[in-house]
């Protein structure tokens, strides 16, 4: 028995010194709050901008919340192997498919079970992998479909959660869906490039207001004087997507305040339909999958994102979203978001928050 003892913890230890590519998550307790969320280790290249940075993993140029979170200013220069801390980021990256790559092997290069381990420890509070597991300990357990709860039990290692929990085939399948690969029979070309969305992304440590501006979870909250008198409670915002006559409906409980029209799906079952929330607000987003800049004519998304919370998309893939083709709107031209006028969809972003429900129907 204690030969097997000292098998596991030589097995943890060298899967923690392997290292990763593998976010892990950290407490935000010690901004105040207490919500978890993913930091992802980010390896400075040369000729790397925080802009850049920025747009590559949350859509966004707004390069001054990222330099804050790191101790940097924005326009201060990056040094090539700096390490800098990406906080619940959208994406972990993007990959160039190669000659002989397969899904399997790219989804190792981003998931490995040493970085499972770490995000284990991190996200629990876990300090020493030996000690840290206590009989009757409530984990929280990360996974591609979300986190899961697990009472550890007599004799339960870190290194044994792993075995149960990660399965490198979940991540696999995770990266074809959001690529659009599943229905393509997983099928690869040399030169595509595929987005690896950040699966535990969670909204906590960088949020976008209704105005557009990104703050940490950690935002002081400023309470009104005790003698004002406390308005009556409005209806919650909703918006309906009616796609058959493609027009977007802006409610106010039952009330209907303002119409738009708009660009869906140019085929049947592209743009989704049900019941939604907006997961994510960006100005001037990234179009991330032709490496188009936020602000850039060419940019189809226009100057204001508004992700909807599809499953397995964080808020990416599917969204509200402006345009550079004014003529198409009314139209079924889209791969599948809700294309509005400039004008329409900057007024819709100042008046909407995160966790507006969506309502999409024909």
């Amino acid at each position: 028995m204690r030969r097997w003892v000292k098998w596991t913890a030589w097995v943890l230890i060298m899967a923690l010194a392997a290292g990763g590519v593998w976010p892990y998550r950290t407490s935000a307790a010690s901004q105040g709050a207490t919500t978890h969320y993913i930091n992802v280790a980010y390896t400075v290249k040369p000729g790397d901008t925080l802009y850049g940075i920025t747009q590559r993993y949350y859509m966004s140029g707004n390069a001054a919340n990222i330099a804050s979170y790191n101790g940097l200013t924005a326009a201060q220069g990056l040094k090539a192997g700096a390490s800098l801390i990406l906080p619940d980021p959208l994406f972990l990256g993007s990959y160039t498919v190669g000659q002989g790559d397969t899904l399997y092997g790219i989804a190792n290069r981003y998931f490995t079970r040493s970085g499972y381990i770490q995000s284990l420890m991190q996200y629990n509070h876990i300090a020493d992998a030996g000690k840290g597991l206590r009989v009757g300990m409530e984990l929280a357990i990360p996974l591609p479909s979300g986190s899961k709860k697990h009472v550890v039990l007599a004799g339960e290692t870190l290194y044994g959660l792993s075995v149960k929990y990660f399965h490198i085939q979940d991540y696999t399948n995770y990266i074809a869906e959001y690529n659009d690969l599943a229905t393509q029979g997983n099928a690869l070309k040399v030169g595509q490039k595929l987005q690896i969305p950040n699966p535990f992304y969670s909204g906590s440590a960088l949020t976008t207001t209704a105005q557009g501006t990104v703050q940490t979870s950690s935002t002081t909250k400023v309470s009104a004087p005790a003698t004002t008198t406390k308005p009556a409670a409005q209806p919650p915002l909703k918006i309906k997507i009616d796609l058959s006559e493609n027009k977007l409906y802006l409610l106010q409980g039952t009330t209907t305040m303002k119409t738009f029209s708009i660009g869906s799906g140019k085929t049947h079952g592209l743009t989704p339909k049900g019941t939604f929330t907006i997961m994510t607000k960006v100005k001037n987003p990234w179009y991330v999958a032709k490496d188009i800049p936020g602000g850039d004519p060419r940019n189809p998304l226009g100057t204001r994102w508004l992700g909807l919370s599809v499953p397995h998309t964080n808020g990416t893939k599917y969204g509200i979203h402006g345009t550079n083709n004014p003529s198409s709107i009314g139209q079924y031209v889209s791969l599948g978001c809700i294309r509005m006028q400039t004008k329409d969809v900057e007024w819709l972003y100042d008046k909407v928050p995160t966790g507006t429900v969506v309502v999409i129907q024909e």
